[in-house]
């Protein structure tokens, strides 16, 4: 598993990258609403959760710990509902079907506990790739990007979804990459500039409220964003490299709607 762009299916069109960010925010445009009702319902709230126990645990010390760490359990799987609804809807867009939040979230629910395990191992894998030099960790992570999609949308078995993102992947991971990095490093400066801004509002008004405000409402509408943008591109990324290495349009994705 290398990251380069050699290798059997590497012969398939090169990914634009600029098509990939195009189409991702053409259908977060299309369908601002349905993607913000689902990313706010599953992200931001379960992260105003958090960011209201971790208030209440510098409060009280010790004693919050135990909610502050449910609290972060419930966040995490609400998460993975959240890409799967995502990544349903956003097929549906490409489509020409309306995407709808009640359909989404039958789609996400119905893949959680294979999602849960195809999460768990992917996380341990990269993790594991990481310890060792960090680079096989980039490696792991690139390869098996689209796992989830390929699951949702292939409707393929959990062990199987690893195999066919790293197929899907295969000739396009440097690109990929650079997609991994102008994501990271987009949320890195929207962050840094809401928490400069909570900073300073902090300082003027002597903090308080503000640090309420920003864990409840601030963080949880960056984390959603963040979320909504994570698991629409992935789904985009998903459907272009179909394109690319199978010919394959996104009508040819249908099976999902069965």
């Amino acid at each position: 598993m290398t990251i380069t762009d050699t290798g059997a299916g590497g012969a398939a069109g090169k990914l634009d990258i600029g098509r990939v960010i195009q189409e991702l925010f053409a259908v977060l445009r299309r369908n601002f609403a349905t993607f913000a009702i689902l990313a706010l319902i599953l992200t931001g709230l379960p992260t105003a959760l958090v960011g209201f126990l971790q208030l209440d645990m510098v409060r009280s010390g010790a004693r919050g710990l135990s909610g502050f760490g449910a609290g972060g359990i419930v966040s995490g799987l609400a998460a993975l509902i959240l890409q799967a609804a995502l990544i349903y809807a956003t097929v549906a867009d490409l489509n020409g079907r309306p995407a709808s939040v009640t359909d989404s979230l039958r789609t996400g629910l119905r893949v959680f506990l294979p999602l849960l395990g195809i999460s768990i191992l992917y996380v341990l894998a990269v993790a594991f790739g990481l310890v060792l030099l960090v680079v096989p960790g980039v490696m792991i992570a690139v390869a098996w990007c689209v796992a989830v999609p390929a699951f949702v949308i292939e409707q393929t078995g959990v062990f199987d979804a690893f195999g066919r993102s790293a197929q899907l992947t295969r000739g396009n991971r440097w690109r990929i990459f650079g997609l991994f990095v102008i994501y990271v490093i987009a949320t890195i400066i929207v962050e840094a500039i809401v928490g400069a801004i909570g900073g300073a509002a902090g300082i003027v008004t002597g903090g308080g409220s503000v640090g309420v405000f920003q864990a409840v409402v601030i963080m949880p509408l960056i984390s959603a964003a963040s979320a909504l943008i994570g698991a629409t591109g992935a789904a985009v990324l998903y459907v272009e490299l179909r394109r690319l290495k199978d010919g394959v349009g996104p009508e040819g994705l249908a099976a999902i709607f069965d």
